[in-house]
């Protein structure tokens, strides 16, 4: 069936169906959005001259939904400038809509026979061929494809996305008991591809995967603590990093949900799956109970297992003591096995630790894990046929770094197996049954393959990899490895292209990756078409090793320091001159030197969530590495354009390009997505994003073979540059003069923006100055040693290292 889906009509403009509607227009496409019509205005609308029959009060419920996404934070657009491909209406005005859609999601409350009404007046519009779903998140789909005609249900199914709809990475597809099997496919494609999910195919069961093993794990956990004695904190700093999940935990993530809607999703599993072994554990405990009726929700409420209150000693957060449903000055958890982990990177290795050590954390932790991993285990086939869509379920709808299977392993299958039952717990039979055979993993590698083993067929299958999804391990294992060092590899991606890959802390850039930098130019000039700079980590790169840059500063080697910077300049001057096509794919944060890195490559192929920014100034520095001089000949690009045409240049002023680049460096300005980075400057327009980021490094390869197919040809060195001299130097001294008197920025503020004017306008010179790329270069080299030899500046940069934050002073 090949079928493109153009445009699309979302019902029902609460916060999923907004903010749904939001990602839709986020990647171009033209979404209605409706909602319906309000019995009557209210009396204060009444007096502002609104009658029913105003188009203002009929699509009130549609344009508030889409205004709350507009505001959203985190935000729900890339850029709000994308909101106009959304077109507000209502259900009785605007039904025909949907006759111009190729598809049409319902996203209303979640009650079978209002949505059994709203299909009714749908079915009359669809196109024929039109595919509808249903957003639900627990209400079978086959009860709801039983009221629609049989050509209908043939094109319905069920596609639950996780909120936030554009940050959450799953969708489950789940199809009714007539869905065509092409249907399914163009809807996975689609929603793959276009709109960056990761998919997950669920069986129609109570709340299908994530919410059935999540909610299952957060009643466990609540039942555990009770049985325990210990206190949410206590719970959530157990179940939190330290395990791979999500910083909000349990009882966090439970106020972020809301009471009601957990208990709501519980009720769904106690009623619908009666024979389910751990039916009972979905029964709310009677104080959770007591806190619904006491609307003691959550955040929604402002109260729930913690709530916020302001006192003589400024913000607190109390904790519920579930016994006397009273809030308490909260309990500073302190576990001798949790400070243990808190230093090891590798994640296999904390989980073992925790769930073989002898304090109260590892005994909650080894209850809880084991529950979950066999509830997950005795799922198969109820809920879905194969682990891979359950551990992805987990990963991608509640941001577990490692699914349940691959917990098992990383835990050693047969040692844990062994503990379990030892302490009493029945493991699942099919799970024993596959260490009888000999098989003591759920997951195996061979020669970069991944396989998984297949419960159906009692033996290990090939893991559904695609072409276009290069990873980079995978390379490695089939001697794929070019050269590396312990910061970064170079590693073949084939068809002639390599990719530089970081892979130190946070990718933070120090001497091992400026070495690798060097040595891959010089393999790829010889042996590749050209290079990618990319990388699986969470972040792309945070910047410079601010460590190394300390170390320095505290022994007064300000010689070291300065040999420092130049080198780090060197390495991004060398890939913006280098000889072949030279491609960075940023996802994650790339701040600082990561960005500087991006800002020196010839092009930027980005993950559509890459958060990109000069931030130096936040710790007392400014960029050096090229980035005051790249970011301003980047706003300066239509300028030198416009020079080659023949106008005479002083005739253009230099101020609005200068000033732009002065406010993205001297207020650390850090875009929300790939698309705004395009707006801020750091991204071209003709730089190109990736919405899924599995295909972000492939995408990137396509891209430097492209460029290498149009005869790619290396750039030169500026020796052009105009500048504002003097001049400009004193105009941003005045605003950061009056900035400073208005107390919007401090007096250090304004000694290291001072800075960056001075590079920006080419120092001390008379207007209008033309100076070379690397006449810039020293003076930003120049302003950071300076910088670096101030009290202030170290301070900033002592504080970053030690709490994460930045230091005002």
């Amino acid at each position: 069936m090949k079928k493109k889906i153009k445009q699309v009509a979302v019902i029902g403009a609460g916060v999923m169906g907004a903010t749904i509607a939001a990602h839709l227009a986020n990647v171009g496409l033209k979404t209605f959005l409706l909602d319906i019509v309000l019995p009557e205005p209210t009396p204060d609308e009444q007096a502002k001259g609104l009658t029913r029959d105003d188009k203002r009060f009929r699509n009130k419920l549609a344009d508030g939904g889409l205004q709350k996404a507009l505001k959203s934070k985190p935000a729900s657009f890339y850029i709000p400038e994308d909101a106009k491909l959304i077109t507000i209406g209502n259900t009785e005005d605007n039904l025909d809509w949907i006759k111009e859609s190729d598809w049409v999601v319902e996203v209303i409350i979640e009650n079978l026979e209002l949505k059994k009404q709203l299909f009714q007046k749908i079915v009359p519009f669809l196109k024929e061929d039109a595919i509808l779903t249903s957003n639900t998140s627990g209400i079978p789909i086959k009860d709801m494809a039983a009221t629609l005609p049989k050509e209908v249900s043939a094109n319905f199914l069920g596609t639950h996305f996780f909120n936030p709809p554009r940050y959450m990475k799953l969708l489950e597809i789940i199809p009714g008991p007539d869905t065509k099997p092409e249907v399914v496919e163009v809807m996975a494609d689609f929603c793959e591809r276009v709109l960056g999910k990761g998919i997950v195919y669920a069986k129609d069961t109570p709340n299908f995967i994530a919410n059935r093993i999540g909610t299952f794990g957060m009643m466990d956990a609540i039942r555990t603590m009770v049985e325990m004695g210990l206190t949410p904190e206590e719970v959530d700093k157990i179940t939190g990093p330290a395990i791979g999940h999500a910083k909000s935990a349990t009882f966090r993530t439970a106020d972020l949900v809301g009471l009601d809607t957990l208990s709501h999703v519980a009720k769904n599993v106690y009623d619908g799956a009666q024979d389910d072994e751990k039916r009972d554990v979905f029964q709310p405990p009677e104080f959770m109970q007591k806190m619904v009726a006491n609307k003691l929700l959550g955040d929604k409420t402002g109260s729930g297992f913690f709530k916020k209150v302001s006192g003589p000693q400024g913000r607190a957060i109390l904790s519920l003591n579930f016994d006397s449903m009273e809030y308490v000055e909260q309990k500073k958890p302190k576990f001798a096995s949790l400070a243990k982990v808190k230093p090891i990177d590798d994640l296999p290795t904390r989980l073992r630790m925790l769930f073989n050590g002898d304090d109260q954390a590892c005994e909650f932790f080894f209850k809880t894990a084991s529950a979950q991993l066999i509830y997950s285990a005795n799922r198969i086939p109820e809920i879905a046929d194969d682990i891979v869509n359950i551990d992805n379920a987990m990963k991608w709808g509640f941001a577990w770094e490692l699914g349940p299977f691959e917990v098992w392993d990383a835990l050693g299958l047969e040692e844990s197996v062994k503990k379990m039952e030892e302490a009493g717990y029945v493991v699942t039979p099919w799970v024993k049954e596959m260490l009888a055979a000999g098989k003591k993993s759920f997951y195996k590698s061979e020669n970069g393959v991944r396989y998984f083993y297949d419960v159906t067929a009692k033996d290990y299958a090939v893991a559904a990899a695609k072409a276009e999804i290069i990873l980079l391990p995978s390379l490695k294992e089939r001697k794929k490895l070019v050269a590396g060092n312990t910061g970064a590899s170079l590693v073949d991606l084939g068809d002639g292209v390599a990719c530089l890959e970081f892979h130190t802390k946070m990718n933070s850039l120090g001497n091992e990756i400026a070495e690798m930098v060097g040595k891959s130019l010089d393999i790829v000039a010889k042996d590749f078409k050209g290079l990618v700079i990319a990388n699986h980590a969470p972040n792309f790169s945070v910047g410079a090793n601010l460590m190394a840059v300390m170390m320095q500063i505290q022994a007064k080697q300000w010689k070291e320091l300065n040999e420092m910077v130049a080198g780090f300049q060197a390495m991004t001057s060398a890939l913006k001159f280098f000889e072949k096509p030279v491609v960075a794919a940023p996802a994650g944060m790339a701040l600082g030197g990561g960005c500087e890195v991006c800002l020196h490559s010839h092009k930027v192929r980005a993950a559509a969530e890459t958060y990109m920014g000069l931030v130096e100034v936040g710790v007392g520095l400014i960029p050096a590495g090229g980035g005051c001089k790249e970011l301003l000949l980047r706003n300066m690009e239509g300028l030198f354009e416009v020079a080659r045409g023949g106008v005479y240049p002083a005739q253009i002023e230099l101020k609005p390009f200068v000033a732009r680049t002065f406010e993205s460096i001297a207020m650390a300005k850090v875009s929300t997505s790939a698309r705004e980075a395009q707006s801020l400057g750091l991204m071209r327009k003709t730089d190109q994003i990736s919405i899924n980021r599995d295909y972000l490094i492939n995408d990137a390869k396509n891209t430097v073979l492209a460029m290498d197919l149009e005869g790619f040809q290396p750039l030169r060195p500026r020796d052009d540059v105009r500048v504002m001299g003097k001049d400009g130097i004193a105009v941003f001294d005045y605003t950061l003069y009056v900035m400073h008197k208005s107390n919007m920025i401090t007096d250090y503020d304004k000694v290291v923006a001072s800075k960056v004017a001075w590079v920006l306008c080419g120092g001390n010179c008379i207007p209008d100055t033309r100076l070379t790329e690397n006449y810039l270069l020293e003076l930003e080299r120049e302003a950071f040693v300076s910088l670096c030899g101030d009290e202030r500046t170290q301070a900033r940069i002592q504080n970053m290292l030690m709490t994460g934050k930045p230091l005002r002073n």
